[in-house]
């Protein structure tokens, strides 16, 4: 049977397209977005530029603005195939704050890319698109375009050296903690920072070893275990720490903690 899903995003200029095709065939045609697409599953043949391709599952296809392409299954076999669509502004941006303003757009040198760091990256992404943060969000799509970038195109991505400076990281770590019920974005962060916010994603990981998202998480959780000790009812310490609803707060605990809090809060 063949599926479509449209799926918003909080993030502007961007949307993830869920698809399970058994029948039907795309004629030639072209987006006016990029189009960054995840073979779930099966296998899709499709030409491009004159050249004929097969992508298999795990597989990860490229398609620029009004680049030509059609896709079918092979044999008669149906696929899935998750796809983000994206406003060019994305990776205009991204290949300047990549490249510290030295490259503008980008030139794609593949349209097809196995490489299973790039495919968990997105499914982290898509799953973030569906029930994350805005600040997770962000988080994965950069760390994505930056592999992107790095294994499909002639843009060669600029690491920062180190992480922040002390007096940043202090007024960085007051500034996040005040803000634990109500987590910033990815650029409120980085405008905090004076940073682009690959700059801050990246200078963040080099300092904690942990993305944002992942460290202010962990911060949370640490200030809910003394609480959780003390007997404090469960469903207001998690709206008070910014988790989505006691559901949500109990399966993080669990999960770091090897008990859900209100068992470990009985021992």
């Amino acid at each position: 049977m063949d599926q479509t899903q449209h799926i918003p995003s909080s993030l502007p200029g961007l949307r993830l397209i869920d698809a399970r095709h058994q029948h039907f065939s795309f004629p030639r045609h072209f987006h006016l977005e990029y189009h960054l697409g995840l073979m779930v599953d099966g296998r899709q043949r499709y030409l491009h530029q004159g050249e004929s391709h097969q992508a298999d599952t795990g597989d990860v296809m490229l398609m620029a603005p009004e680049q030509i392409h059609d896709g079918a299954g092979v044999d008669g076999q149906g696929y899935q195939i998750r796809v983000l669509a994206f406003d060019p502004q994305w990776l205009d941006d991204a290949s300047r704050s990549l490249s510290d303003d030295r490259q503008g757009a980008p030139r794609l040198t593949t349209s097809i890319l196995r490489d299973a760091g790039l495919r968990n990256q997105l499914l982290d992404l898509h799953r973030a698109l569906l029930q994350g943060s805005r600040l997770e969000q962000e988080s994965h799509l950069w760390s994505a375009l930056a592999n992107l970038l790095e294994r499909g195109s002639t843009l060669r991505v600029r690491e920062p050296e180190q992480g922040f400076d002390g007096r940043t990281w202090a007024r960085l770590r007051d500034w996040l903690e005040s803000r634990l019920d109500t987590p910033p974005s990815l650029e409120e962060l980085a405008a905090f920072c004076d940073l682009s916010p690959w700059q801050a994603l990246r200078r963040f990981n080099r300092q904690c070893g942990l993305p944002p998202h992942q460290w202010l998480t962990q911060l949370r959780l640490e200030k809910a275990l003394p609480r959780v000790l003390r007997g404090e009812n469960l469903s207001e310490l998690a709206l008070d720490l910014g988790f989505y609803d006691q559901a949500h707060f109990s399966r993080l605990f669990r999960r770091t903690y090897g008990a859900p809090p209100a068992r470990l809060r009985g021992r």
